[in-house]
């Protein structure tokens, strides 16, 4: 091997290796958005499988088909929302007089019993709560910055996943054209399924979220809670955040059952806990496995990790992006580099 080989393949290594780090740092630095790319992404393959299907259907140009879908998802919302408009809007507006109304009947029943005493004991005293003017003031800054924030970054991923929707060739093909001639049908078979995958997952979470949403509405009108409609939106929508969102729906839900005595109060407590086991143990694991393919003990280790190290975008985006890395090594390394044949859903040209 000559110097000038020998020197370039060095230097091929080293830049490898830069970019790889520089990669990873922009990474850890940027982690949210990153995150928020890929649920672009991730909300882009949903509008785009909907677009080719109404496309075949119609025979409507993709633009046209495009259009309609996001149309149609518009007006959908705002049926919806006008079709509970009167009943949700009611039920929101008795939330800030309900809840704390709730607490006071919570704690007067605990004040009765031994147990409750010790209970409230350890809880923070409300005078002990930071008080003082510049508190309040950073607080409101906090609240302000991150609801704006949020806002933000919902407009963001919204045109992100809309530009992504409407012409996904343009940048499936510039990423393509970055590997090598002769890899680029399998890059394109491997992109391919795991648009293939993600849709299905999409489908899989849907379906979940819908489930969570009519048992914990149908539960708490069955104890007396009459903002069940709103509570049951509340938390099919925060269905979709693992680990934490169970656990911030259920809390409105059961301080208003409270206020209708201890046995509503527990009634709650067991439509939560029934809505997540259902959601957990049954639907999850059967949809997920089914149409995606994704392992529920691999998917929970992966979302508890991301939930660690990323914080809350890292638990939504967690199992998605587990289910693309799955494509992508069974593709790339089982069947390429190991020579096992899996044939892989959604990969066929």
């Amino acid at each position: 091997m000559g110097s000038g080989t020998f020197r370039r393949r060095v230097l091929t290594v080293a830049g490898v290796a830069a970019l790889v780090a520089t990669v990873a740092a922009a990474f850890v630095v940027a982690s949210d958005v990153f995150f928020l790319i890929f649920l672009a992404v991730l909300l882009a393959v949903l509008l785009r499988g909907a677009t080719d299907a109404l496309a075949r259907c119609t025979g409507l140009g993709a633009g046209w088909a495009l259009g309609l879908v996001v149309i149609a998802a518009v007006a959908a919302l705002t049926t919806g929302l006008y079709a509970l408009g009167v009943s949700v809007a009611g039920q929101f507006g008795q939330l800030p007089e309900e809840v704390p109304r709730a607490i006071d009947r919570s704690r007067t029943y605990l004040e009765r019993h031994e147990w409750g005493r010790w209970v409230l004991d350890q809880v923070t005293p409300l005078g002990q709560l930071p008080s003082g003017g510049s508190r309040l003031a950073g607080r409101l800054a906090s609240f302000f910055s991150t609801t704006f924030g949020a806002l933000g970054n919902l407009v963001l991923l919204t045109f992100l996943a809309l530009y992504l929707a409407a012409d996904p060739h343009t940048y499936l093909g510039g990423a393509v054209a970055l590997i090598p001639p002769r890899h680029r049908r399998r890059a394109e078979q491997v992109l391919r399924a795991i648009g293939f995958h993600l849709r299905r997952w999409l489908l899989g979470r849907l379906v979940a979220m819908t489930t969570v949403g009519v048992i914990v509405s149908a539960g708490l009108w069955g104890v007396g809670v009459p903002q069940f409609v709103v509570l049951g939106l509340l938390a099919a929508v925060l269905t979709a955040v693992p680990f934490i969102g169970p656990i911030a729906a259920a809390v409105p839900g059961v301080a208003l059952a409270l206020a209708h005595g201890p046995p509503a109060g527990l009634g709650a407590v067991g439509v939560y806990v029934l809505a997540q086991a259902v959601e957990n143990y049954v639907v999850t694991p059967l949809v997920q496995k089914r149409a995606a393919q994704l392992p529920p003990a691999l998917a929970l280790a992966a979302v508890a990790l991301a939930g660690v190290l990323f914080g809350v975008l890292g638990l939504i985006a967690a199992s998605p992006l587990l289910v693309a890395v799955l494509v992508a090594v069974k593709m790339l390394y089982v069947e390429d580099v190991l020579g096992d044949r899996l044939d892989v859903p959604g990969a066929a040209t």
